[in-house]
């Protein structure tokens, strides 16, 4: 047994290109087939590199992490997170679209993603799948992973697949020649994913899974697939629904039922146990926690208890997010997943008017708000209130079947957004001390709780990569698209149910329209953002379905839109990458 570990943790140094050129924490496929038995222990150390921080450039760092930084990449370029001002952690550029390739959350994601891909490619190599429906599993669960980076890879340093299949992509590693670095097209990547993803499946249907949702399935596998075939504009939609019907028809019973807020709660304390986890990436206490403050959870939430104070609590919900839930007060996800801080209400009858208002300096918005005696609630619904000596008034107004309120002030300085009106919103009154100050304004904290509690840690979870909840709304989204409406319809009614809203909220072909509604797509696409919200799916659904990016709301990032085709969506390749190969950046 020794000898097979050491084996599994040889050091094999290539210098082909800068993405190799760091030791690979796996045998070679020489000795896989000489040591058949080692295969599990290099299957796990894959695993272990998702979540494990390693040494990089002659430095450690807790937060360097695949899962974290995957998780950073991909949400807060979306429209659900608002970040409240200057930090020293690189998510700060990411999130403002800013053109940097030198910074530790790209160049480390790099290099640790193809060190995973170079371990999947010798397991492959060297695993031999007639020795036992194990090793034939075991065989599947390196094709899932050398799929999973790649795609990921492809998804965020290329254009969205919609913008062509020609666009360059990423380099490719399939096998162990490294003779050749270059970029393969947009296309030759997703072909190659979705080659990848059938031999997983191929190979995991022979044998079984090894264990609870920590571990990669078949049925893992399918469930990306299904999402990799959303990514690739019309020409599989059907494809995505004829694999998540055979998916939803063996679905657990738990996850076709109605689920409490108790279970919402628990459900980021035991992701790996829950029925409705596909797969997750299982962070163990205490190994696993290198750091409190280190974690995805400690970006959403602080805990404020003295003298720890644990987490950082620099990433909240996005005003518009939080509107989006309250159209439907009793949808148990919000009620879940939300919180801010004081967590005690003040109970004194008042109402709190905040608002996006755009500083004298900054290409942003901050929030501007009364409240307390400066608020008064008036007969007629609307909401009157002082700020900075002026009067100003909230009215209610029915937008898409529900109360919104509107200050008929131009405090943004867009003219062009809501008319040059702007939004206000109603909330209960918190102390003055929720605010935050940052060069001249002020964010309000609302915390999200969906990666928190794992083992009563404050900012530990094990994040789901992939749940039923995705596969459902993957079938809809697919459905919405080939105007099957009725069909999309269902299954968005479907997630509705569980999580809590009764029949008089459901979607029907002659309904949506008066509820603002100009397609079923768009239904499909808000449902997505509130069921599926943090986990780094809604800057992909927009941009896939060629939408707009609207990130006019207040947070510390340019208030603008993003078109699905601007250039600055792929990231650029890490120095690193571009310094050691003759590899093109992306275009600007």
């Amino acid at each position: 047994m020794k000898k097979i570990f050491a084996f599994a943790i040889a050091i094999l140094a290539l210098a082909s290109c800068n993405m190799d050129f760091y030791s690979s924490d796996s045998m070679t496929s020489a000795q896989l087939k000489e040591n058949p038995g080692a295969a599990v222990y290099t299957t796990d150390g894959i695993y272990a590199l998702l979540k494990d921080p390693l040494y990089y450039k002659e430095s450690y760092d807790d937060s360097n992490t695949y899962i974290r930084f995957l998780f950073q990449l991909s949400e807060t370029r979306g429209d659900n997170v608002t970040i409240s001002g200057h930090s020293t952690d690189p998510f700060l550029h990411p999130y403002r679209y800013e053109d940097l390739d030198n910074t530790k959350n790209n160049y480390y994601f790099w290099w640790i993603g193809y060190k995973m891909i170079y371990a999947a490619n010798s397991n492959i190599d060297g695993i031999d799948p007639n020795e036992s429906a194990k090793s034939a599993h075991m065989l599947g669960e390196n094709y899932f992973f050398r799929a999973l980076i790649h795609f990921n890879f492809v998804s965020l340093y290329a254009r969205p697949f919609v913008c062509g299949r020609d666009n360059p992509g990423i380099v490719l590693r399939r096998g162990m020649d490294y003779s050749k670095t270059e970029r393969a097209t947009v296309g030759e990547c997703y072909d190659a994913v979705v080659e990848d993803l059938k031999e997983a499946i191929k190979y995991m249907e022979k044998g079984s899974p090894r264990g609870d949702a920590s571990y990669v399935s078949a049925t893992a596998a399918k469930a990306l697939l299904a999402r990799v075939y959303l990514f690739m504009g019309d020409e599989h939609l059907q494809d995505c629904v004829d694999l998540c019907d055979e998916l939803i028809a063996k679905a657990p019973a738990k996850v076709k039922g109605v689920y409490t807020i108790d279970e919402l709660q628990k459900y980021p304390t035991a992701t790996w146990t829950s029925p409705e986890t596909i797969w997750c990436v299982h962070l163990t206490y205490p190994t696993d926690l290198k750091s409190a403050s280190a974690t995805i959870g400690a970006m959403y939430y602080k805990d404020g208890i003295e003298p720890n104070n644990i987490g950082w609590g620099e990433w909240y919900y996005n005003d518009e997010l939080i509107e989006l839930f309250n159209r439907y007060p009793e949808d148990r996800r919000f009620l879940a997943y939300f919180t801010y801080e004081p967590k005690a209400i003040l109970d004194n009858g008042k109402k709190m008017v905040c608002f996006p208002e755009k500083p004298e300096l900054g290409d942003y918005c901050v929030t501007g708000y009364a409240l307390g005696d400066a608020v008064t609630a008036n007969a007629d619904g609307s909401y009157s209130f002082s700020y900075d000596g002026k009067s100003y008034k909230a009215v209610p107004e029915q937008v898409n079947g529900y109360t919104r309120y509107f200050i008929n002030a131009n405090m943004t300085g867009d003219a062009s957004y809501y008319n040059g009106r702007t939004p206000a919103f109603i909330r209960d009154d918190v102390n003055e001390e929720d605010g935050i100050r940052n060069n001249g304004g002020t964010f309000v904290r609302y915390y999200n709780t969906k990666f928190s509690f794992q083992d009563e840690q404050p900012t530990l979870s094990s994040p789901a990569i992939l749940r039923w909840g995705e596969v459902f709304l993957n079938r809809a989204e697919a459905n919405a698209r080939l105007h099957n409406d009725q069909a999309a319809f269902d299954d968005v009614n479907f997630i509705r149910h569980r999580a809590g809203l009764g029949s008089d909220a459901d979607f029907t072909t002659g309904n949506y329209g008066s509820r603002g509604y100009a397609s079923s797509l768009d239904v499909v696409l808000d449902e997505r953002r509130m069921e599926l919200c943090f986990e780094g799916d809604r800057m992909f659904s927009i941009f896939r379905n060629k939408k707009a990016l609207d990130r006019r709301y207040v947070g510390y990032h340019p208030w603008e839109v993003i078109n699905y085709d601007d250039l600055r969506i792929a990231l650029k390749l890490p120095a690193d990458e571009l310094n050691a190969t003759d590899l093109d950046q992306n275009p600007r």
